[in-house]
C-alpha cells in the first residue's frame, strides 16, 4: 500500500489526487481486512518486489494502466464488516487501535468513573502521561465526565419487545392475507381469481408498508428523544463540573446560527463529487442544489488530551513537529542537502494534541414544517436512458445523526497568530444516519427506501474517509489568517529521461521480432505518464526519445520508484512484458542537476528473474531554482500612506565617522526576507520549469439567451438581464479544460446544473520556455445529444501575465463562446535548474513547411544508374500524422550529373508529437497495392529550432524492409544493428511552425484533438480566415473558391456561436449524431503512435 497521505486545505484535485469514490473506498476496506487476517498493519508499506505473484502484479500494474478502479460506493460496507484496526496516528505518530463510529456506541451504564471526586479518574480528569494513546479512549463517541448521570440506554434495549411486536403484527397481516387470498380467490374464474389476488395483494403491501414506516418513525423519534436528554442535561449540568465542555457547544450554538451557508458549500462539493463518480447506470447525474446547516449544531461529547512526546527523555526532536515533511528534511540533512525554509517553520514551537468526539442528531418531534431546523441537502438524480433525456427528481435528504471521534494536533508558535498548523485525522469514518423525504409535505416518508438513503450514507461515508487515519488534513491557521498565498508548486523537481535504445530483446510473436514500446511511470502509482512510440517488428528498437516527468513529494514519502517498463504491443490480445527497470526515486535524488547514462538489465515481475535485453536511457534530477531576489520589484506605496520611517541608529553607530568600520557590522542585521512569489517574475536564464494551473471556481455561469428571458431578441431593449438563478432552465452543466502550448492536458469534472460550480482543481506540467508558453482554460457545457458547446475561453500567454509576479491569482472574463461568466484561476510557474538546447524549447504540436526551394537529391557514383533513379520517380513526405505527395511529373532528371530535383509549391504537414516523430522522404513505391518505396530519408523533427528555416542534408538509403527502418531514429546503434546501404543525399529546406494551424483540423480525431483544436479556432483559427477572406477583393474579382471559402468562414463563425441554423437544438443533435455514426462505424487507421491520456481528477 502506499504511505499515508497528508492534505492541505484547498488542495486541489488531480491526476494524483482523484475525486475519492465509494467503489474505491469499498476495495481500500478490503484490503485493510485481507491484511488483519494478514497481522498486517494497514500502513505498513511491503516493499518486497517478490511478495506478490508475477500474474498478480501484473494484473495490479494492467490494472491502473487502464484506468479501470471501481467507484468509490462498493468500500463503505467492507468497512463496517472489518471492526477495530491499527493504524498510524498523525497527530501522535504512534500506532493507534480506531474503528468506525457506530450510533450503539452511546452505551448506557454507570460513569461513575468519571466523576471528579473519583480516586481514579477518566481520560478527562488523569493528567495526560496516565492512559494510553494506543486506544481511542474510551469509545468513539462515549460522553465525558460533563454528563455525570448515565447516557439513556440505546433503542435496541427499550423498544426491542415493542418492535418484535410490529414484526409480529407484519407476519400476522401476511398470514390473515393468505387466508383470506385462499378462501376467495378459487372457484369463480379467472377472472376473478386475478382480481381477488390483485386486490389482496395490493391491501397487504399498503398494511405492510404503513406498519414499516411507523416502526422506523417509533426507532428516530426514540433517538432524537434520547440524544436531546443527553443535550439537556449536559446544559442544566455544566456548572459547576470541572473540565467540562459544554462551554465550547455554547459556542457552537451560537456561531452555528451566525455561520454563512457558502462555508459548508466546499463539504457540499465533496459529497457531490463522490456520488458523480458512483451513480449506477440508470441514473446519469445527481447534482445538490442546496445545502443548510439549520440552527440544531453540532456537540461535542467528550474532549481530552493525549500523553506525546514531550514526556520522552530526548525531548525536543525536530521530527516530532510535522512528522512528515521533518523525515524527508532529516534525510536530506543526512545526504549533506539544505533543507526547506517552509519544513523549518513546521518544526518551530510547541504543540498539543486533543482527542474530541462529537456527535449531532436532529431535533425531536419535527414536522414538514420545521424540518429546516436540521442539516439537509436538497438533490435532484437525473435518470436517463441512453444519453437521450434527463427527468429530474428532487430529493429532501435530512441528516438525522452523526456520531465520531477526531484527533488534533495544534502547533503554536512564538509568533503572532501564535498557532501555525492544525492537523486533524478521524479516528475511523463516522456514522452517519440519513432519512429520505418528498418535497411535497403531504406525502408519506415513501422514499426512505434502502438504495436512496444507503447511497447517500457511503457517499457521505467515502467523502469522510479520505481524512480516516493513518490519513489526515492540515490547516495552516497562519497563512489563513495573515491571507497569505501558496507561492509554490507540489512538484519538487523535474526528472529528465532520455531514451536511446533497447538491444536484444526477446520475441513475443510469431514472426520471430516483437513489437516494443516503453511506458514511464512511478512503480507505485502505476499509472502511465509517458509512452514510446511503437516500433513494430524489430528486437533492437531506437527510439531517442526525451520524457520530462514531475517528483511531488508524494513520490518521496511513498519511497517511490521509477519504473521503465517494454512492453510487446498485440492488437487482438493482452500486450506481453518484454521487461522492466525500476530505479528508487531517492537514489537518483541524490545527485541533482546533472544527467547520467545507464545500461540497465531487465527484469519480470515474478521473483524479479532476468529477461532478455538491455535498455541504454540517460537520467537526471533537477531541482527548482530559487526566486531570483534581484527581480523583486518594490512594495508598492499607497498613496496617502505614511513612509516607514528608518530604524534609529544606536550609540555607537551616532559615534561613527564616514569610513569607520564597525566593530560586528552585521550584529544587527536579520537574514534577508525570501523573495515574495507575488512580486518577483520568473528568471528568463532558466525558461524551463513547472507550470501549476488551478481553477477555483466561476461566477455568474449562464448560457446566452438569445431571446432574453421575457422573449426579446439578444441586444434590444427590454432584454432580461438579472442575475442568473439556480432555479432557471439554462444553467450549464460546466468543465474545465486546460491546454497548454496547443495540447489538452487536464479535463476537470463535470458540475452538473449549476451557475457558481466550484471546481478547486487543476495540474501542473512540464514546460519548456515558459516565455514562449501559452495557456488556454476552456469551459465547456456537457449537454445532451449534442458536442459539449464552448461557453467561453480564457487565453493566458504566460510571457504577459507574469510580467510582474510568479503567481496570479485573479478573476478572468470567458470569451469567444455561448456563455458568460467569470473565473477565478491561480496561475504559477516555478524554473527548474535546466538549460535545455534551443531546439528542444519548442512546442511538441507544430507543422512541418517544407520550403518552395526544389528538393535536390544528389546519388552517389557508384548508385547513379538505379533503374528508379534514371528516369526520375514519385516521392511522398509524411510525419506521424499526414502526408503529402509529390508525382514523378514533378522530378527532373539532370544526366549529366545525375542530379534529380522536385519543383513544387510549398508543403505543410501537421504533426503531435513532435519531438517523438520524423520526416520520412520516400522514393518510389506507393501505387494503388501500396508498394515499398525503393528509398527513404528520415529526419528527426527534434534537431530543429521553432521558426528558423533550415537546410537539411540526410542520408539516403535503400535495405531490404525500409518500411522497418523508416520507424528508428538514426544513431551509431542503428547502423550496427541494422542493415542498410547510403546512396545518396537529399537536400531540402525545412521550417517547424509551432502550435495547432488550420492544418491539423483533419487530423484531429480523438476527442482531445478535436477540443483543443476548436478552442485554437475559436482564439486563433476564425482571426486568420477572416484575415485571409478580407484580401479575396484585391484584385478586383471574388472568384468561385474564394466566393466558397468566404461562406464556409461564415458558416463556421455560426455554427460556433450556435447562430442560425445552429442555434436549433435538432441540427446540433443531428451533428452530434453524425458524428458518433462515423466514430463508429468507420475504422479508424493503424498508427504506431500511442495517444497520450488527458489527466483529470475524476
Amino acid at each position: 500500500m502506499s504511505a499515508p497521505t497528508a492534505y492541505g486545505v484547498g488542495q486541489p484535485y488531480s491526476e494524483n489526487r482523484p475525486i475519492p469514490t465509494i467503489a474505491k473506498f469499498e476495495e481500500h476496506q478490503r484490503e485493510q481486512q485481507e491484511e488483519q487476517k494478514a497481522n498486517v498493519l494497514p500502513d505498513a508499506p511491503n516493499d518486497n518486489p517478490g511478495a506478490k505473484g508475477g500474474a498478480e502484479e501484473k494484473d495490479a500494474i494492467m490494472k491502473r494502466a487502464m484506468n479501470k478502479e471501481p467507484p468509490p460506493t462498493q468500500q463503505v460496507e467492507e468497512q463496517r464488516k472489518k471492526g477495530p484496526r491499527t493504524v498510524k496516528d498523525p497527530t501522535t505518530g504512534q500506532q493507534v487501535l480506531i474503528k468506525d463510529a457506530k450510533f450503539q456506541d452511546y452505551e448506557g451504564g454507570a460513569l461513575d468513573h468519571l466523576a471528579p471526586e473519583d480516586d481514579v479518574g477518566g481520560p478527562a480528569t488523569r493528567k495526560p502521561g496516565g492512559v494510553s494513546e494506543k486506544v481511542t479512549a474510551p469509545s468513539p463517541a462515549m460522553p465525558g465526565n460533563i454528563l455525570l448521570h448515565a447516557f439513556p440506554e440505546p433503542t435496541v434495549v427499550h423498544l426491542k419487545p415493542f418492535l418484535d411486536n410490529m414484526d409480529r403484527v407484519m407476519y400476522g397481516i401476511i398470514a390473515a392475507s393468505s387466508l383470506i387470498w385462499i378462501f376467495t380467490a378459487f372457484g369463480h374464474g379467472l377472472w376473478h381469481f386475478a382480481f381477488v389476488s390483485g386486490l389482496v395483494g395490493a391491501a397487504t403491501f399498503i398494511e405492510l408498508t404503513l406498519v414499516s414506516l411507523v416502526q422506523r418513525s417509533i426507532e428516530k423519534e426514540f433517538e432524537r428523544v434520547r440524544h436531546d436528554m443527553a443535550r439537556r442535561r449536559g446544559e442544566e449540568f455544566s456548572p459547576p463540573t470541572p473540565e467540562s465542555v459544554e462551554w465550547l457547544n455554547a459556542f457552537l450554538r451560537v456561531l452555528w446560527g451566525l455561520a454563512n451557508p457558502e462555508m459548508f458549500v466546499p463539504i457540499a462539493d465533496v459529497v457531490e463529487d463522490v456520488m458523480q463518480q458512483s451513480l449506477p447506470g440508470f441514473i446519469d447525474a445527481v447534482r445538490i442544489s442546496d445545502i443548510g446547516q439549520g440552527t440544531n449544531p453540532f456537540r461535542i461529547i467528550s474532549m481530552r488530551a493525549l500523553p506525546d512526546q514531550p514526556h520522552d527523555k530526548e525531548y525536543p526532536r525536530e521530527e516530532w513537529v510535522g512528522l512528515d515533511k521533518a523525515q524527508i528534511e532529516a534525510k536530506k540533512a543526512a545526504e549533506g542537502k539544505p533543507g526547506s525554509k517552509e519544513a523549518d517553520l513546521d518544526q518551530t514551537g510547541d504543540y498539543v494534541n486533543y482527542e474530541v468526539a462529537f456527535s449531532y442528531q436532529a431535533l425531536p418531534g419535527q414536522g414538514n414544517k420545521l424540518r429546516q431546523k436540521n442539516i439537509h441537502l436538497l438533490l435532484e438524480f437525473f435518470i436517463g436512458a441512453f444519453d437521450w433525456l434527463h427527468i429530474p427528481i428532487p430529493i429532501w435528504v435530512q441528516v438525522e445523526g452523526i456520531c465520531g471521534t477526531v484527533r488534533l494536533r495544534i502547533q503554536f508558535i512564538p509568533e503572532a497568530p501564535f498557532v501555525r498548523n492544525l492537523t486533524f485525522t478521524l479516528m475511523g469514518v463516522p456514522a452517519v444516519e440519513v432519512s429520505v423525504v418528498p418535497l411535497a409535505s403531504k406525502l408519506p416518508n415513501v422514499l426512505d427506501l434502502p438504495f436512496v438513503s444507503k447511497f447517500v450514507k457511503m457517499a457521505i461515508a467515502a467523502g469522510t474517509a479520505e481524512l480516516v487515519a493513518p490519513k489526515s488534513m492540515t490547516l495552516n491557521i497562519q497563512e489563513m489568517l495573515s491571507a497569505a498565498v501558496v507561492g509554490d508548486t507540489n512538484a519538487l523537481g523535474v526528472f529528465v529521461i532520455r531514451i536511446h535504445h533497447a538491444k536484444d530483446l526477446q520475441a513475443k510473436d510469431r514472426n520471430g521480432f516483437s513489437d516494443p514500446y516503453i511506458v514511464l511511470a512511478y512503480a507505485k502509482f502505476g499509472k502511465p505518464l509517458y509512452s514510446t512510440r511503437i516500433i513494430l517488428e524489430d528486437l533492437n528498437p531506437v527510439f531517442e526519445e526525451t520524457a520530462m516527468m514531475i517528483l511531488t513529494r508524494n513520490e518521496v514519502q511513498a519511497d517511490e520508484d521509477l519504473s521503465a517498463m517494454l512492453w510487446d504491443s498485440d492488437k487482438r490480445s493482452a500486450d506481453d512484458l518484454l521487461g522492466r527497470v525500476q530505479i528508487p526515486v531517492k537514489e537518483l535524488m541524490k545527485r541533482p542537476n546533472e544527467m547520467f547514462d545507464r545500461e540497465d538489465p531487465l527484469m519480470g515481475f515474478e521473483n524479479a528473474n532476468k529477461m532478455e535485453g538491455k535498455l541504454v536511457w540517460s537520467i537526471g534530477y533537477f531541482e527548482k531554482v530559487p526566486l531570483n531576489k534581484k527581480l523583486e520589484r518594490l512594495p508598492e506605496h499607497t498613496e496617502g500612506a505614511p513612509v516607514a520611517a528608518k530604524p534609529p541608529k544606536t550609540a555607537p553607530e551616532m559615534e561613527m565617522l564616514p569610513g569607520d568600520k564597525a566593530p560586528n557590522p552585521a550584529a544587527q542585521d536579520l537574514p534577508p526576507p525570501p523573495p515574495d512569489v507575488q512580486r518577483t517574475p520568473p528568471d528568463p536564464e532558466w525558461p524551463s520549469g513547472v507550470l501549476s494551473i488551478v481553477v477555483h471556481q466561476i461566477n455568474n455561469l449562464e448560457r446566452q439567451n438569445l431571446r432574453g428571458t421575457n422573449g426579446d431578441r439578444e441586444g434590444q431593449a427590454g432584454q432580461d438581464t438579472d442575475e442568473p438563478s439556480e432555479e432557471g432552465s439554462n444553467l450549464p452543466s460546466a468543465y474545465c479544460e486546460i491546454v497548454v502550448n496547443d495540447d489538452l492536458v487536464y479535463k476537470t469534472r463535470v458540475k452538473q446544473y449549476s451557475s457558481m460550480p466550484f471546481f478547486e482543481a487543476g495540474t501542473e506540467v512540464f514546460v519548456r520556455d515558459w516565455t514562449k508558453a501559452v495557456a488556454r482554460i476552456v469551459v465547456r457545457d456537457s449537454r445532451l445529444r449534442e458536442r459539449d458547446p464552448i461557453l467561453g475561453i480564457i487565453d493566458l500567454p504566460l510571457k504577459k501575465i507574469l510580467t510582474d509576479s510568479s503567481e496570479v491569482t485573479t478573476m478572468y472574463s470567458l470569451q469567444e463562446g455561448v456563455g458568460f461568466g467569470r473565473a477565478n484561476i491561480t496561475v504559477l510557474f516555478k524554473s527548474v535548474k535546466l538549460h535545455l538546447s534551443r531546439a528542444e524549447l519548442g512546442w511538441d504540436t507544430a507543422t512541418v513547411e517544407i520550403g518552395n526551394r526544389p528538393f535536390e537529391l544528389e546519388l552517389h557514383a557508384d548508385h547513379k544508374h538505379m533503374p528508379w533513379a534514371a528516369k526520375g520517380t514519385g516521392i511522398s513526405l509524411s510525419t506521424t500524422d499526414s502526408t503529402e505527395k509529390l508525382s514523378k511529373a514533378n522530378a527532373n532528371v539532370d544526366e549529366a550529373s545525375g542530379k534529380i530535383t522536385w519543383e513544387f509549391d510549398m508543403l505543410r504537414l501537421p504533426v503531435y508529437n513532435r519531438y517523438a516523430s520524423s520526416l520520412v522522404v520516400s522514393f518510389g513505391g506507393g501505387g494503388v497495392i501500396g508498394g515499398a518505396p525503393q528509398a527513404i530519408a528520415v529526419i528527426s523533427l527534434k534537431d530543429f529550432v521553432d521558426g528558423e528555416e533550415r537546410i537539411v542534408e540526410a542520408e539516403v538509403i535503400t535495405g531490404k524492409n525500409l518500411n522497418r527502418l523508416r520507424q528508428h531514429a538514426f544513431t551509431d546503434f542503428t547502423r550496427a544493428t541494422h542493415q542498410y546501404t547510403v546512396v545518396g543525399t537529399l537536400r531540402l529546406a525545412v521550417n517547424v511552425d509551432p502550435g495547432l494551424d488550420m492544418d491539423h483540423e483533419k487530423n484531429a480525431k480523438t476527442q482531445a484533438r478535436r477540443h483543443a483544436f476548436e478552442a485554437y479556432d475559436h482564439i486563433e483559427g476564425e482571426a486568420l480566415i477572416a484575415e485571409k477572406n478580407s484580401h479575396a477583393e484585391d484584385d478586383g474579382v471574388v472568384d468561385k473558391q474564394e466566393r466558397k471559402e468566404i461562406n464556409n468562414a461564415k458558416k463556421r463563425q455560426l455554427e460556433n456561436r450556435q447562430r442560425g441554423i445552429a442555434g436549433y437544438k435538432p441540427y446540433r443533435t443531428m451533428k452530434w449524431m453524425g458524428q458518433g455514426l462515423k466514430s463508429r462505424l468507420l475504422p479508424s487507421s493503424s498508427s504506431t503512435k500511442r495517444e497520450p491520456a488527458v489527466k483529470s481528477e475524476a
